[in-house]
């Protein structure tokens, strides 16, 4: 058809925590007390610089001496602080955009499926999404590309790489969407300020500039 724009791309993957959820407050109180029930003490800035690996492999980095018992001990603790959790402003606007575009999304995220499913109760929106790849899908988790592969070929398998943007908040978001051979967007609203993301495609500042993005004619 003459005039039709080619969209610039036609799924979008996104990252659960502060990235569509400001976690990051409730993930260092649990991860803390998790911790100093092993008598490990560590700042909040060590537990965040972190943060978009599994919870296993953060316990094991920031020296818990029982990584397993540590993580059991976070999960129970991190659904005591989801008052801590809040929903990031436009991010439900930005969904509804994307509908209405024609895009199609789903979320790649560190949380195993159990944590997923009894955090999400309190956030009906982002629980509406069924196409999520969780921390017990692959052995391999981000910054490897494992997770964002599995997602494309379980949900999207006829699309094509190109089409694919990964959007997220830290450093390993990036490695693993550019491991993966997607292009990658920077959830500035979430992300560490210090990080350096010069490698991001994009650096958003509000989940609506995905919009604009998204539509761009692709040349």
């Amino acid at each position: 058809m003459s005039g039709r724009i080619t969209m610039m791309y036609k799924v979008v993957l996104f990252d659960l925590d502060n990235t569509l959820l400001k976690t990051e407050d409730a993930s260092v109180a649990a991860l803390s007390y998790a911790l100093k029930q092993d008598g490990v003490t560590v700042t909040p800035e060590a537990i965040i610089s972190l943060m978009g690996i599994p919870g296993l492999e953060m316990a094991k980095q920031l020296g818990a001496p029982n990584p397993e018992k540590t993580i059991a001990i976070f999960n129970e603790q991190i659904g005591k602080e989801v008052d801590l959790i809040k929903p990031y402003d436009g991010i439900g606007a930005m969904f509804t955009g994307l509908h209405e575009l024609g895009v199609e999304y789903g979320i790649v995220t560190s949380k195993l499926k159990r944590v997923f499913d009894d955090e999400m109760k309190h956030f009906p929106k982002i629980q509406q999404i069924k196409r999520v790849v969780f921390s017990d899908d692959t052995q391999k988790h981000k910054p490897n590309p494992d997770p964002i592969l599995f997602g494309i070929k379980k949900y999207f398998a006829e699309m094509d790489l190109k089409d694919v943007l990964y959007v997220g908040d830290s450093l390993f978001d990036m490695q693993a969407a550019h491991a993966a051979g997607v292009d990658f967007a920077n959830a500035g609203w979430g992300a560490i300020p210090t990080n350096d993301f010069s490698e991001a495609e994009y650096v958003l500042q509000k989940p609506e500039q995905l919009l604009d993005i998204v539509q761009r004619s692709r040349k």
